[in-house]
């Protein structure tokens, strides 16, 4: 069977807020805003308390060796704090926007209003990775919002069949443990107990990673209080 496809979301909040507010998040309280650096000053700009980071970035080969090797030690002794952590495996390609957007709400806290998002996390909180992935192939709903989040970028929109080498995941406080939720991985990945915060403690996983791939070709994204800026 084909592998089922989606159009690649942009890492653009206003395509965030839009996908999220078609589905239940209220953006007049919580909405999704760019962060514009990783050095103290600019994390200190965004609003807080932060309740989801996502991050845009390269899948280069130094990347996927180790991603390949995390994966297979995951496999090997486990990964103890997420047991309750909704996780979704990533079976649609090119949806990893999506996944990353499911990841943030669903593990945030965040209230959303009852409707297809409330009842897709009520449904998938005792299945596995891969039964919740397949709940989301039955849902018409959210195939449609991600393709009209996907249509208002503000770059050209891709062809349904490119190949995208940029890959949204998402970090969540659960437990006061920085958890990772990428669904290409085995499992979420619990990077230890937050030491600062949400997103000084993201800020160090990312610049971990720029290191590894030795690219500059990133976005960071939060996930917090509204700004009531008029």
């Amino acid at each position: 069977m084909a592998e089922q496809r989606w159009l690649p979301l942009e890492s653009n909040p206003q395509s965030f807020n839009a996908w999220s507010q078609s589905l239940g998040l209220n953006t007049s309280e919580y909405e999704f805003a760019d962060v514009f650096g990783l050095d103290s000053d600019c994390l200190s700009w965004v609003k807080q308390p932060v309740k989801a980071v996502l991050m845009l970035f390269p899948v280069t080969k130094e990347y996927e060796q180790m991603r390949i090797e995390q994966d297979k030690k995951v496999e090997e002794d486990g990964v103890e704090g997420v047991e309750d952590v909704i996780y979704f495996k990533q079976t649609i390609g090119n949806a990893c926007g999506t996944f990353a957007l499911l990841h943030a709400l669903s593990n945030s806290g965040v209230p959303l209003q009852e409707g297809p998002l409330t009842e897709l996390f009520e449904r998938a909180k005792d299945k596995s990775p891969r039964e919740r992935a397949a709940l989301l192939t039955e849902s018409d709903e959210l195939a449609t919002v991600h393709e009209n989040a996907a249509q208002t970028g503000q770059t050209a929109t891709p062809n349904l069949e490119d190949e995208v080498d940029l890959h949204f995941v998402t970090f969540v406080n659960h437990k006061d443990h920085l958890i990772e939720l990428d669904g290409r991985r085995n499992s979420p990945i619990n990077h230890g107990p937050i030491k600062v915060g949400l997103l000084e403690d993201t800020a160090e996983v990312v610049k971990n990673v720029i290191e590894l791939t030795k690219s500059h070709q990133f976005n960071l994204v939060t996930l917090g209080p509204a700004s009531q800026d008029d």
